[in-house]
């Protein structure tokens, strides 16, 4: 079976990204794989990529002008005014950078889409993928939110929409309407099914848990209330150091709350890393974690989390006090006592919690999450052409769930 998952932006290091091209690498084993990335971010290739899985960029944007990535006889001026004109496909709010030029590299790349099953991967792209994909693809979206409110515009016209948790699969359900609850209602509703990001396989590099560190990757939106809480649960002199690893528009707000605090020589700012799985086998917990993906990557180590208790991120992975600790969202001080604890000398809670953190990713374990994605698209498959079609339209046209 061919396999195309498309995301915006493919080279991004954590978050949705690195679970998309995790997701595409399992699944190489048996499948023809490519992801295309709309953007390209980078330079250099993103971490993680199985070299079974082609990547595909459509406009690079390292430079001062975008630039599309296929053979064209549009000069820079060209270029720069179609850059200029705002997207007619992808609604600002959902993703600003796209623009005319996008909007022409990616409608023409789904056009001329060679496979089986499309994944959507971004709340940005159902509604041109509706557009513009060949109605003999299976158009499945892969949904990494929490389920929370409005689903992603014109979700309802795909075959299906995967989400991480059962009650992710609830909240969307109760979002679309009653044919989305209940299959007999009529076929103008697209199957949703609940199927968690898988945990690492192969060998990975074990954390002994005794280096007094602790590491927060991947999206930096909460790192200053994990850098605050750092400073009230580790006094100076007490030996553990908080190390950051990410980029984004937050970073010289950090740096300026790190210096506030005298923070200079325990908490490090160091960027992207192309190697997690090294850094994780250093850590002692993670703290922060803001989606499945990254939990997983610090349990593959044997590393503990401290995250936020809210579904549809950390938490659908955290058991409390079984391989990690919960704490309400936004909540600084519970945030420092649960990092205390952690930190506690005689180490038994970390420790325990290590241990369990190692043996729970069984749970996730990629082949069983790999063959729930293979069941889906086989069945989606099976369905004629002109019966998804009919269900998509009538979806479009205000049928049951619409």
């Amino acid at each position: 079976m061919r396999i195309v998952f498309l995301v915006t932006r493919a080279d991004e290091p954590g978050g949705l990204a690195h679970a998309v091209r995790t997701r595409a690498g399992h699944l190489a084993a048996r499948h023809d794989v490519e992801v295309v990335s709309v953007f390209r971010t980078r330079d250099r290739p993103p971490p993680g990529l199985d070299d079974r899985v082609r990547l595909r960029h459509l406009v690079d944007r390292t430079g001062p002008v975008p630039v599309p990535l296929r053979p064209t006889a549009l000069t820079d001026r060209a270029r720069q005014q179609l850059a200029a004109v705002p997207s007619a496909l992808v609604d600002p709010d959902l993703d600003p950078d796209f623009d005319a030029l996008a909007d022409t590299e990616l409608a023409l790349a789904l056009r001329t889409l060679d496979a089986d099953v499309l994944v959507t991967a971004s709340p940005a792209l159902p509604g041109a993928a509706a557009d513009h994909a060949p109605a003999e693809v299976v158009r499945i979206h892969e949904e990494h939110g929490a389920g929370e409110g409005a689903p992603p515009a014109r979700v309802g016209e795909c075959d299906a929409v995967v989400v991480r948790t059962e009650s992710a699969r609830r909240r969307l359900a109760a979002a679309l309407g009653a044919a989305a609850r209940d299959p007999a209602a009529g076929p103008a509703a697209p199957r949703l099914a609940a199927i968690p990001y898988p945990a690492p396989d192969g060998f990975r590099p074990r954390s002994s848990r005794t280096t007094r560190t602790a590491v927060l990757a991947g999206p930096l939106t909460r790192a200053d209330q994990a850098i605050a809480a750092f400073a009230a649960a580790a006094p100076d002199g007490s030996g553990w150091r908080l190390r950051i690893f990410g980029d984004g528009p937050e970073l010289p707000r950090l740096r300026r709350r790190v210096a506030e605090l005298g923070l200079y020589e325990r908490v490090e700012l160091l960027g992207p890393s192309p190697s997690m799985a090294a850094e994780w086998a250093k850590a002692g917990f993670a703290v922060l974690p803001q989606g499945s993906a990254e939990v997983l990557e610090a349990y593959a180590a044997g590393v503990p989390a401290v995250a936020h208790d809210v579904a549809g991120g950390a938490a659908d992975v955290v058991r409390d006090g079984v391989d990690g600790l919960l704490v309400p969202p936004d909540d600084v001080a519970a945030l420092a006592g649960a990092m205390a604890r952690l930190m506690a000398p005689d180490a038994e809670l970390l420790h325990r919690l290590g241990a369990g953190a190692l043996a729970g990713t069984g749970r996730f374990a990629a082949d069983g999450v790999t063959r729930r994605w293979e069941e889906l698209c086989a069945e989606l498959a099976a369905v004629p052409v002109a019966v998804r079609a009919g269900r998509a339209s009538r979806h479009r046209g205000g049928g049951p769930d619409g």
